[in-house]
Parts: structure tokens; C-alpha cells; sequence
């Protein structure tokens, strides 16, 4: 299957790598003020997963601007750990990082607001809803969700996410 899904996709012209990816999900809302839609992802080369960690469950989100080829220089990757004993855990630990157009901003843990609705395991997929607001700032710079330093992005995310390879 996957050879032909290759093949197809030479043949309408897409990049291959495309191929092996599939959308498992959404986050959309704004980037500093302007609408801003993602497209999380799952396939080959892409980090999306989750898996259980001491403290609970850890989910990483690898998502690409909607309607736009999937590049390294234009990605927004959301790490976090939260306790799955309830349907709306609480943030236990996060990371964000955004490229955009190579350059990265960050946000962690106070910097990062994650508001659960719903957080159910079925077998190996994670089902989760929610709405997250963080402020990125250059490198490690030290910010908080409040602060007016950096840059905010906010956004409704929804996502079914498949246990990571080998956990």
C-alpha cells in the first residue's frame, strides 16, 4: 500500500514525503492577534505520540500552518505531560516551540495555559479537546501566560493521537 501511495503521489506531482502523513487533528484560533490554523500530523519523521511517563501521560503535537507544504522552517511542536486520572487534567509540565520562517520562539510551563475539556484513553489512541494559550518569546527568555512580553498564540485544538512506536 505504502508503494502505491508513493507512486500516486509522484505521478499528481507531490513531494513524497507527504505520502507517509496523516492529519490527526487541528489547533486553530489566533497568532498574535491575525487567525492562525494548524494541521497536526502523524507518519513517518513526525514526533505527534504519546506515551506514559511517571507523572502521568505525556503528549507531543507536531503540527504545520493549514493549506501550506509541511516544512522544518514553519512548524509548531507542543510537548506537555498531564495526569490522566480525570477528563480535564491539569497541565503537569508543557514546551512550546514555534518556527516560523527558521526562527524559533518558546514558551514553557508558566508561559503555557492548557485548558483540557477532554482527555480519554481508548486502547492505543489518545482522544483529547481543549484550548491552549501561551506566550513564545526568543530563545529561553523567562515569560509568563500574562506577560506582555513576547508573542501570544491562542488556539482550540482537537486531536486523536496513536500511542508513540514502542511504548
Amino acid at each position: 500500500m505504502r508503494i502505491r501511495a508513493l507512486t500516486l503521489a509522484a505521478a499528481i506531482g507531490l513531494p513524497t514525503t507527504l505520502a507517509a502523513q496523516t492529519t490527526v487533528g487541528t489547533m486553530s484560533g489566533t497568532l498574535e492577534g491575525p487567525p492562525a490554523a494548524y494541521s497536526i500530523l502523524d507518519g513517518e519523521d513526525i514526533a505527534t505520540g504519546w506515551r506514559e511517563v511517571e507523572d502521568g501521560v505525556e503528549v507531543t503535537l507536531e503540527a504545520y500552518p493549514a493549506e501550506t507544504p509541511v516544512s522544518d522552517d514553519q512548524r509548531l511542536t507542543v510537548t506537555f505531560t498531564a495526569d490522566p486520572g480525570t477528563r480535564s487534567p491539569d497541565l503537569i509540565s508543557g514546551q512550546i516551540e514555534l518556527m516560523r520562517d527558521g526562527e524559533a520562539l518558546t514558551a514553557t510551563d508558566d508561559a503555557i495555559n492548557l485548558s483540557v475539556d477532554s482527555f480519554e484513553i481508548q486502547g492505543d489512541s489518545l482522544l483529547i479537546d481543549g484550548n491552549m494559550r501561551a506566550t513564545l518569546a526568543e530563545g529561553e527568555e523567562d515569560v509568563s501566560v500574562v506577560s506582555s512580553e513576547g508573542i501570544t498564540l491562542s488556539v482550540d485544538l482537537q486531536a486523536t493521537v496513536i500511542r508513540a512506536e514502542g511504548d
